[in-house]
């Protein structure tokens, strides 16, 4: 990702953002909060029953009768407590998936405004990481982190109070884990932080790697190279392996530590309470079984729970981190045009146009040239001479580095950029298709457009008997980027989208390069179609396609070398001449 340009946001902020977030449904929100209160009362209360049972029931009135009534009291706090925790889960879980609900959306919505550059530079299994699993492990920042440590805190202040309000002594000694627990817990913190970022480094280098194989594997297998393929991916497994055992590692360490200052402050007590049993004799053994067997481990249980739920809340916190760098971060296009029109004539103007990818190395190069309205203009060249940069830039799916670009005499800059784009259609080399019918991807999902409409559309350019030949017509399945069916009838799918989109400006990418001669007729017929009365941007490689374009644009190296019609190039003996023979040759031979 480009990180020069982003600002990772701070642990602190990222809490902060996730807990406002949390507030903006305020019912379920403090609802948990009162549960959790609710909760935390009742549950240190108990102990207070049994110590009382024991003590005065039991062992000074042996009074069965209201022994009784001490057990029914204490069945009906742990009902009570059952229930709470039923309300305290459900509500907490509520709370989480609106928000990553609400997550989700936003990151979507941010994402689909990027700049091309920013998809040229990115991986996609680092944006599917950031969209799923990291929203992912936010959800449970909710439901088993944030909302339960606050339960536990308040559980602990409670037990505190009340261990305090039997018997301060025994409250003191138990007290003296505290300070041990929290540097403990500080430095197990620090250490799961950066082992909890690595194993997110190493989950996002997975995805990426299975996300560019899984798209590449016919690449893969044409050239044998599965062994090889197989080794990186077990290396990468490695890596991640050994980042989630570090995290493993840290925990096995802390959890047995807590087990022996617990054990340690437990032996500490029954050795005060015996030793005062038989000298002060002020210590009841309803007090001493309340906070051996209970109170402690109430107070311990609380603080291993929310070192536990570190873990939640540190690779909930990483993944809140890297989705809100994403959400702050400034990748789309200005769009700060108000220009808005229902129609344009398609006059197009490119006033000393320069542009690069990377900066210092312009693929562009002071570009210059005129498209009437309604032309027919092809662009030529070899192979990184520009000539796709020219649409890319047209449509402002990259900015420029100087000059300007026009149409209707207005800068393509001052245009609102979705009005802009709804003038222009592109039908590109590598047509991408979704996996779903030929009419969803024709439409786009475009409820306002009929099948009537579609199939008048396909018989007016001659594709009709095409798709109606597949199985199901219009209702045929595409498999995931359009795999299942060939690249020319692809292109015949996507020249439909463009006729169908009636835009006052058409692109046609490479159209019919890598195609069988059927299609290609197919093609040429229906580029016949759709580029009468609009203006048409042809950028080919078979030259014999373009002959009758109104003006040939021939770039070289980001360079305009020629420009005219096809007659008069050849006539110039030029760069297009040479192009145009060696093709010629080619075909002949």
């Amino acid at each position: 990702m480009e990180h020069k340009k982003e600002k990772n946001v701070k642990t602190g902020q990222a809490l902060s953002r996730l807990m406002k977030l949390g507030s903006n449904y305020p019912v379920w929100f403090y609802s948990t909060i009162f549960i959790a209160l609710a909760l935390a009362y009742v549950s240190s209360y108990r102990p207070v029953i049994i110590s009382h049972t024991i003590d005065v029931d039991i062992i000074k009135n042996k009074n069965f009768s209201s022994l009784y009534h001490s057990l029914l009291l204490i069945f009906l706090l742990m009902s009570v407590e059952v229930v709470l925790q039923f309300f305290l889960v459900y509500a907490s879980n509520f709370v989480a998936q609106n928000v990553i609900r609400s997550l989700r959306i936003k990151l979507y919505k941010k994402i689909i405004y990027f700049k091309s550059s920013f998809f040229d530079k990115t991986s996609l299994g680092i944006l599917v990481t950031r969209s799923v699993s990291d929203i992912e492990t936010i959800s449970t920042i909710y439901t088993d982190g944030i909302l339960m440590v606050l339960g536990d805190i308040l559980r602990i202040i409670f037990v505190v109070v009340t261990m305090y309000w039997i018997n301060w002594k025994l409250a003191t000694i138990a007290l003296f884990i505290f300070p041990i627990m929290i540097v403990i817990t500080r430095i197990f913190q620090k250490a799961i932080k950066k082992a909890f970022s690595e194993e997110r480094n190493q989950t996002s280098n997975q995805n990426s790697f299975v996300q560019e194989r899984l798209s590449g594997m016919t690449l893969v297998q044409v050239f044998n190279q599965q062994r090889k393929e197989y080794n990186n991916f077990y290396q990468i497994n490695q890596k991640l392996e050994k980042a989630y055992l570090k995290t493993v590692f840290y925990f096995s360490l802390f959890f047995p530590a807590v087990d022996i200052i617990t054990g340690i402050a437990i032996g500490v007590m029954i050795w005060y309470a015996g030793y005062n049993a038989l000298t002060v004799h002020n210590i009841s053994p309803g007090v001493v079984i309340a906070f051996t067997t209970s109170y402690v481990n109430m107070l311990v249980r609380p603080m291993r729970q929310i070192a536990d739920r570190f873990n939640t809340i540190q690779r909930g916190i990483v993944g809140a981190e890297r989705v809100f760098t994403v959400l702050d971060s400034n990748h789309e296009i200005s769009n700060k045009g108000i220009i808005k029109k229902d129609s344009i004539k398609g006059d197009i103007i490119f006033d000393h146009v320069s542009f690069s990818y990377v900066k210092g190395e312009n693929v562009l190069k002071n570009l210059s040239f005129t498209v009437s309205s309604g032309e027919k203009v092809a662009i030529v060249g070899a192979t990184g001479a520009g000539k796709s940069t020219i649409i890319n830039l047209l449509s402002r799916f990259y900015e420029i580095s100087q000059g300007s670009i026009y149409i209707d005499g207005t800068n393509i800059k001052s245009y609102d950029l979705h009005n802009l784009r709804s003038h222009i259609a592109v039908v590109l080399q590598d047509v991408f298709l979704f996996n779903d019918t030929i009419l969803e991807n024709i439409t786009f999902g475009n409820k306002d457009i009929t099948l009537e409409e579609v199939r008048k559309a396909a018989k007016e350019i001659q594709i009709d008997d095409f798709i109606m030949s597949l199985p199901n017509g219009y209702g045929y399945e595409v498999s995931e980027r359009g795999a299942s069916i060939s690249l020319g009838q692809r292109q015949l799918i996507s020249f439909l989208r463009a006729y169908l989109y009636n835009p006052s400006i058409l692109v046609l990418d490479e159209a019919t390069s890598s195609i069988d001669t059927k299609s290609e007729e197919l093609i040429q017929k229906a580029t016949d179609k759709i580029t009468q009365n609009r203006t048409s941007i042809i950028i080919a490689h078979r030259l014999a396609t373009i002959q009758n374009s109104d003006q040939i644009i021939v770039l070289d190296h980001g360079k305009i070398v020629e420009i005219g019609n096809h007659n008069s190039l050849l006539q110039q003996n030029g760069y297009y001449r040479k192009l145009y023979e060696a093709q010629f040759s080619h075909t002949t031979n």
